[in-house]
């Protein structure tokens, strides 16, 4: 019997990456989905993702902003929240209390101050926040160091390290 267990869960997992996944991000109204095409984090309000060849997007209802070289970054102008996506760049800001999104890939990002959430998808990142309410953290190598507190740690992904220290000021 347990040759044809371990034969249905394989079959399991490959339909959802053939087909795709999501999964609800505890505590905020954000979904994570991954599949063969990418990875993305939104909710009704947006959504900001990285496809498999590393490039970014950033949706809203006013539009969308692709970045494919560097990065940039974007406050929202109902929530306030700020929204950071870069390729191999580097990036600082101030929270200011604000909830943060990063959407990256092989990139370095220092948030200073007190954040609200902090949501961090991509690849091979490394994310320094002075402090946070919660850090939300998917993908595959991502490092992200919190300066003061005890967030809220979600890690969904795989060789993703979250632990206190890091370069941002609290």
């Amino acid at each position: 019997m347990r040759p044809a267990t371990s034969t249905a869960a394989l079959l399991t997992a490959a339909a959802f990456w053939l087909t795709g996944c999501s999964v609800g991000i505890p505590g905020t109204d954000q979904e994570v989905s991954v599949d063969p095409d990418g990875v993305s984090v939104g909710s009704e309000d947006g959504e900001v993702s990285v496809d498999s060849d590393g490039d970014v997007t950033v949706g809203n209802q006013d539009g969308d902003v692709t970045l494919d070289e560097g990065g940039g970054v974007t406050i929202d102008d109902g929530t306030g929240d700020i929204n950071i996506a870069s390729v191999e760049g580097s990036v600082t800001e101030d929270c200011e209390g604000r909830d943060v999104n990063v959407t990256a890939s092989g990139a370095e990002v220092v948030l200073n101050g007190q954040c609200g959430a902090v949501t961090v998808t991509g690849n091979s990142l490394t994310v320094h926040v002075g402090g946070a309410e919660s850090i939300h953290v998917t993908g595959a190598e991502n490092t992200v160091h919190h300066a003061e507190g005890e967030p809220d740690i979600t890690d969904i992904g795989i060789d993703n390290t979250v632990s206190a220290g890091g370069d941002a000021q609290g």
